[in-house]
């Protein structure tokens, strides 16, 4: 049957092998029966795991803990089908719970789905523009930021179950949401905190001693048992959710209007941006562990396929989560064969085991969210950044204090923006600029000479070291006004200019101008291919002057201007 079933896909298909699906491929190369059993072995072990956290993180995004199950079911399912990972494992993470919370509390579900539909189409569409290679290129600061962030968010969002705190409503906000708990301690249970300290002590015992075995699952088995024995006055998923539907509801698709869309727009540019770094960020994990390549592109269109159609089948958005499929490789996986098998066997936890789920107290859930979230804040990853430079400690600490206290789509937004700044200015600061046989012109830069040739006054050579871009415009700009006496030639040395953008040039168009209104023959010299297309599509020597390959070349085309305008 394996044999039958992978000579189907070993028919040619005329797409571009970067989106070809790792599924495919696999299946295009042979799958025996053997890797089928390594497979099983995998997705048994990792949905041991992933079945108590999906409920968990639902409950943490102020949803019903079986979307969260309809979530490792359908995006499981569909992101390791089209995906470019071997090992990728999808479901629901702790990235995404401040940003369920907040659009659920505001719009509602509804809302949410529109959002994640929206951010859906977005992962998509970059994919087919091939941003996957790009988008895993964030600035380290910012990802520490907003992760170390929403750790102490989904920390914080625990209390009430952890304790037993008698709270209708918990609010957003974390200020506010610390008010709540400050003035509601009067309500908790010594029945749910000590519930909730005996599965810690489980589950960290678990980890240190035995972290082979699934911490999660057992603890969360013997919390329930003694809840139930003991006749625990604690919540249940039952008491709060009512019963675990044992089926996969029908897809529902929203009522969609221009205003709602547009209100929902950058809370699904923020679901996608997550799912994308997400994603990435955990195949890249898994071809460190396993020696394999990724294709980010197609991870990225599976990822909008997988949270599009979650979404319409009763879950909430989803993105390759880094433990689970790191623990996926560990397990023995060799192919996406693994993540499908891990969505069909939670769908068989579902059918046989929901009437026995909704007894799970809530305090064992929060307890094991505590660990995830204490996990998210990286500690080393922190103590890194906070030793670098001004602008990465102040990138991060922007983005952490946003995410924390404002929103974790304004933090993404301006760190970014921040981070684009420092790194505008560094580059600003690595672009030199030197002028022969005249003091340094920025800090203590020596003088630059031609080799042992002494130019004469009326030919000045400015020696351009860094990228040329919008950043030095005010250097270039002030250098006609720098120079002691007019000369007649300026020699523009671009050896050490790696490229040129649109501002550059226009700096550079604006700076020949302004030479030859004062009556200055600029000579370019020493240009790479590069930039030399650049100049060359903008205009050429007509805008930007001679343009000379050899240096020496460009020094004796200076004597002959300098003798004609003697």
């Amino acid at each position: 049957m394996f044999k039958i079933f992978s000579t189907f896909f070993k028919k040619e298909i005329s797409v571009s092998p970067e989106f070809f699906p790792k599924t495919y491929t696999v299946l295009k190369e042979g799958y025996s029966l053997s890797t089928f059993i390594k497979d099983l072995q995998a997705a048994l072990l990792v949905s041991v795991i992933s079945f108590p956290l999906a409920m968990a993180l639902a409950i943490a995004s102020g949803c019903t803990p079986d979307r969260g199950l309809y979530t490792s079911v359908i995006a499981g399912f569909f992101i390791s089908l089209f995906g470019g990972s071997r090992h990728q494992i999808a479901g629901p993470t702790a990235a995404f719970v401040v940003v369920i919370y907040n659009v659920t509390d505001k719009f509602g579900y509804e809302g949410l789905v529109i959002a994640t539909l929206m951010a859906g189409l977005m992962l998509i569409g970059a994919g087919c523009c091939k941003f996957g290679t790009i988008i895993k290129y964030l600035p380290f600061s910012i990802t520490t930021g907003f992760t170390t962030g929403i750790g102490v968010m989904l920390f914080v969002s625990q209390f009430k179950d952890l304790f037993g705190l008698q709270i209708s409503k918990v609010p957003g906000e974390f200020l506010e949401k610390l008010n709540c708990f400050f003035y509601n301690l009067d309500t908790l249970s010594w029945q749910a905190i000590i519930l909730s300290v005996l599965v810690l002590t489980i589950i960290l015992f678990l980890r240190v001693k035995k972290p082979k075995y699934p911490a999660f699952l057992i603890a969360l088995i013997i919390g329930t048992f003694i809840s139930l024995v003991l006749s625990l006055d604690v919540k249940t998923i039952a008491s709060e959710f009512g019963d675990i539907p044992r089926t996969i509801p029908m897809p529902h698709f929203p009522n969609l209007s221009l205003e709602l869309i547009m209100k929902l727009f950058p809370s699904a540019f923020t679901i996608a941006f997550l799912a994308g770094i997400e994603s990435l960020l955990a195949c890249v994990v898994a071809d460190s562990i396993a020696g394999t390549r990724h294709r980010p592109n197609c991870e990225l269109i599976a990822q909008g396929v997988g949270n599009f159609f979650s979404v319409l089948f009763g879950g909430i958005p989803a993105t390759g989560a880094i433990a689970r499929t790191a623990t996926n490789v560990r397990s023995g996986a060799c192919t996406p064969i693994a993540g499908i098998l891990h969505a069909i066997l939670i769908f068989f936890v579902m059918l046989f085991f929901a009437p026995y789920i909704k007894w799970i107290p809530l305090s064992c859930l929060a307890s094991i969210l505590i660990v995830i979230s204490v996990h998210m804040i990286d500690k080393e990853r922190v103590k890194y950044i906070m030793s670098a430079t001004f602008g990465d400690i102040t990138v991060f600490a922007v983005t952490f204090l946003l995410t924390v206290f404002l929103d974790i789509t304004i933090a993404i937004e301006v760190g970014t923006i921040l981070a684009i700044l420092f790194f505008t200015a560094r580059m600003i600061e690595s672009t030199e600029l030197q002028i022969s046989k005249t003091e340094s012109i920025y800090g203590d830069i020596q003088p630059y000479e031609h080799g042992l040739q002494i130019l004469p006054n009326e030919i000045e050579m400015l020696h351009i070291a860094g990228p040329f871009f919008f950043g030095i415009a005010s250097k270039i700009n002030d250098i006609l006004h720098r120079i002691s006496e007019t000369p007649k030639v300026i020699i523009l040395d671009m050896k050490n200019v790696p490229f040129i953008d649109t501002s550059g040039a226009f700096t550079l168009k604006t700076f020949v101008k302004q030479a030859s209104d004062k009556k200055i023959a600029i000579i370019l010299t020493s240009i790479n291919k590069n930039v030399k297309h650049t100049l060359s599509k903008m205009g050429g020597k007509q805008i930007y002057g001679e343009i000379i390959d050899n240096q020496n070349k460009a020094i004796e085309r200076a004597y002959q201007i300098k003798a004609e305008r003697t």
